[in-house]
């Protein structure tokens, strides 16, 4: 065939590929999803920051949080806080670099199995599989750490193949280690491997580059230890493992976590858990050499990893592409998949695979498309802004695209109905509540309606993650009504 001829073959499908993705993401970007939860409570401490130059979030529902920030690891707010100071805090602008850091993310990965052994047809594949993945096409525009910690993790190692910079890679393995508290241990097996690799004098400027994220941190909250330790207390108490029974828990973290988010895809699941089983058996075949296993590439990254994910955190299918990410670049360099890879029925294997995932893609794309009116932010803000009063101090509940019209105000506050801790009613001249329900309170003030397309009946079911369509803004005219609203969340 000509294309098998082709000198830059490889090179003219993938970033064929990739261009496509990234017109979809870009088309799409502030459209699949509309705003959400996560979305908004990982921006809301930048946005306050921009708004009044103090590190805090009432959004956040932690004791503290309202006075100083320290709820969260704090890489992905210390970027926003960096890019608002150049870009509006819109919808598309605060998604862009996510998506462009995801698509840098799939290049890197790119570059990386052209360096290895395997078969760049099957490493061209495992990138599309992983691109399609719902988890990681999901997330990729949707304002969560992963996108940053994937980025960073395949930055770091590309790096590591071209150019042992010290500096350079001992920063980076500082950002990874403030971005979350599950990447702590990965930080911590590369930070371990550089010592074992490299003498303790060769790394005394990595050992220091690596400290520099860490100690910026904690001058952003005046060293307030306190703080920090009692915020993350509370926060990680809502994230460890809930089950009473060891077996409920497993069912949870190896079943639940997969079952029915992956229904449409469900050989994902086989890939995934194959990763994490591969990886345990190749350190039970090693345990006369831990040494060697330690050394090999991605191995005990992926282990410490998977450990992490599966029995010490809450089940999470938004956890899992960091995990989709360390197993490639596990499989990248494992003798075995290499064997299995070289028979002809394992591509066509992988491309059902990943067919399975460009139909789920396409579909999603797609019914973002027919619903682009009801998704659209803009015209929902304008709404917003003339149906509030502007010259009041204002409190606006409820759903999340209320933080994007408060983010431009400096007289108007966000907050999540289900996180109300922080907020007093008395203390605004007026309240405002964003919702899809009708209420027997308070006074209905408008409800948003955008022309409707009709969506074909074979995506229906792929119309998932809501629209602003018959968002309905209602004004609370008294406390007994807001307290009536919040009441059922104010235990926390």
């Amino acid at each position: 065939m000509i294309f098998e001829r082709l000198k830059y073959r490889h090179e003219l499908f993938f970033y064929g590929f990739l261009c496509i993705y990234a017109a979809l993401g870009l088309y799409n970007l502030e459209t699949l999803p509309v705003a959400w939860t996560d979305e908004t409570m990982n921006l809301d401490p930048a946005i306050q920051y921009t708004k009044f130059h103090q590190y805090f979030s009432r959004l956040w529902p932690n004791p503290g949080a309202e006075s100083i920030f320290a709820s969260y690891p704090p890489l992905i707010q210390f970027w926003h806080i960096l890019w608002l100071k150049f870009f509006p805090a819109t919808i598309f602008f605060i998604r862009l670099p996510f998506l462009l850091m995801h698509l840098s993310t799939l290049t890197l990965l790119y570059k990386l199995f052209k360096k290895s052994n395997l078969n760049l047809n099957i490493g061209i594949l495992f990138i599309i599989i992983f691109a399609f993945d719902k988890s990681v096409f999901e997330l990729s525009r949707s304002v969560r750490i992963e996108v940053v910690i994937m980025f960073l993790i395949t930055l770091y190692f590309y790096l590591k193949s071209i150019n042992n910079k010290q500096i350079y890679l001992g920063f980076i393995a500082g950002l990874i280690a403030i971005a979350h508290l599950y990447t702590f241990p990965i930080f911590i097996v590369i930070f371990a491997k550089h010592l074992y690799q490299n003498s303790l004098k060769k790394s005394i400027l990595y050992i220091i580059a690596a400290m520099i994220p860490g100690l910026f941190s904690l001058y952003f909250i005046d060293f307030n230890i306190q703080q920090l330790i009692s915020q993350l207390t509370v926060q990680t108490s809502k994230h460890t493992p809930q089950s009473h029974s060891f077996l409920s828990y497993l069912k949870a973290s190896f079943i639940d976590r997969f079952w029915p988010y992956y229904k449409e895809m469900p050989l994902q699941f086989v890939i995934i858990i194959g990763m994490a089983l591969l990886n345990f058996w190749q350190m039970l075949t090693s345990i006369k050499n831990p040494k060697l296993w330690f050394s090999q590439n991605f191995s005990a990254e992926l282990f410490v990893f998977s450990f992490t994910l599966f029995f010490l955190i809450t089940p999470q299918y938004r956890y899992l592409p960091v995990l989709f990410l360390l197993g490639i670049l596990f499989l990248r360099d494992n003798q075995l998949i290499k064997n299995i890879t070289s028979h002809q029925i394992s591509i066509y294997v992988l491309c059902l695979i990943a067919l399975n995932g460009f139909a789920i893609f396409t579909a999603r794309h797609t019914v973002a498309i027919y619903q682009r009116s009801e998704r659209i932010s803009e015209p929902f803000l304008s709404f917003l802004a003339k149906n509030i009063p502007q010259n009041k101090k204002t409190l606006v509940l409820g759903e999340s695209i209320g933080e994007y019209y408060a983010a431009t105000r400096k007289n108007c506050d966000y907050g999540l109905d289900f996180h109300p801790q922080h907020f007093n009613y008395n203390e605004y001249e007026q309240v405002y509540y964003l919702t899809k329900y009708k209420m027997s309170l308070g006074q209905e003030i408008g409800c948003y309606m955008p022309n409707q397309k009709e969506i074909p009946g074979f995506i229906q079911k792929f119309a998932k993650g809501g629209t602003y369509y018959k968002t309905k803004l209602w004004k609370i005219n008294s406390l007994q009504d807001y307290q009536k609203i919040t009441a059922p969340y104010l235990h926390y």
